[in-house]
């Protein structure tokens, strides 16, 4: 009796132990997301912060001589608003320390760029925001890398990859695609933002060194993107009308270095390359693996 006791105590026990380790498994691919979000929606939202940060910099520089362009106030305005409720969503989506450690990270450094950029465009604070732009751009692009670390982890069931410092070696290939077309995005306004602080009135040593910097990163990028093996016909479509936006830069890099635009030109073309490359992220984010 009870040896037929001990077996059938044992029976149920391996039995319930398929029973959990199927619903462990349906459960981890139910749960492979980002919270609410899918894992490259995060990374797309997450790289639209890099853009913000450039996008709302640019602005206030061009607002210095344009006080009066109400659609760059509002562009403004809206950046920021966007920028601050986006961060919230990052954050309230994660469950893991050092995702949420570099949001933290952002909203430290976003305290003073935020006090910067809420004051009316003056060349002092232009000044700041010359100097404080690149800590901003590099604490959201590190919530990027985090969460692309993150994934991978989720996916392994191995969330140890996230005290990892080699975040290049755990992304995905789609997910290093993403990543890649929406810094594109950022690119598009960190050139219009040096491109305005490469005025005599802004200029330093390294500012006329930044705006070669960021072109020769913008155009080498899209190179990768046309051959990527995600695209498809839509993207290549999106691509195309992206490189043919490029291209009118590209076609006129002396006048952009040496200040040869109008200011509300550059304004413009930066936000249209912007407008491109995020229709190229978005359809990338879509690509079913």
């Amino acid at each position: 009796m009870k040896n037929k006791i001990t077996l059938k105590t044992i029976l149920m026990l391996f039995l319930v132990g398929i029973i959990v380790a199927s619903s462990s498994n349906i459960n981890a691919q139910q749960n492979n997301k980002y919270g609410m979000l899918s894992f490259n929606k995060a990374v797309n939202i997450s790289g639209k912060q890099r853009m913000l940060s450039q996008k709302m910099a640019k602005t206030y520089l061009y607002l210095i001589d344009n006080p009066s362009d109400v659609k760059a106030k509002r562009d403004l305005l809206t950046s920021k608003i966007i920028f601050e409720k986006q961060n919230e969503i990052i954050l309230q989506n994660s469950s893991y320390k050092v995702t949420k450690d570099r949001v933290a990270k952002v909203k430290s450094i976003w305290t003073s760029f935020e006090s910067i950029i809420s004051t009316p465009a003056n060349f002092d604070n232009a000044k700041k925001i010359i100097e404080l732009n690149t800590d901003l751009l590099k604490a959201t692009n590190s919530v990027v890398s985090a969460i692309i670390v993150e994934s991978k982890g989720v996916v392994q069931g191995d969330i140890s990859l996230l005290e990892d410092d080699g975040y290049g070696e755990s992304d995905t290939e789609l997910k290093q695609i993403i990543n890649m077309a929406g810094r594109q995005r950022m690119l598009a306004q960190r050139l219009g933002l040096y491109y305005f602080a490469n005025q005599n009135t802004l200029k330093d040593k390294n500012s006329e060194q930044m705006l070669t910097n960021v072109f020769n990163e913008l155009d080498g990028a899209i190179t990768v993107l046309l051959i990527s093996n995600f695209n498809n016909s839509k993207i290549d479509e999106k691509l195309g009308l992206a490189m043919t936006k490029w291209e009118q830069v590209k076609m006129n890099k002396e006048k952009l270095m040496n200040q040869g635009f109008k200011a509300s030109e550059i304004y413009s073309i930066s936000n249209d390359l912007t407008k491109a490359f995020n229709t190229v992220t978005g359809l990338y984010e879509k690509v079913k693996m």
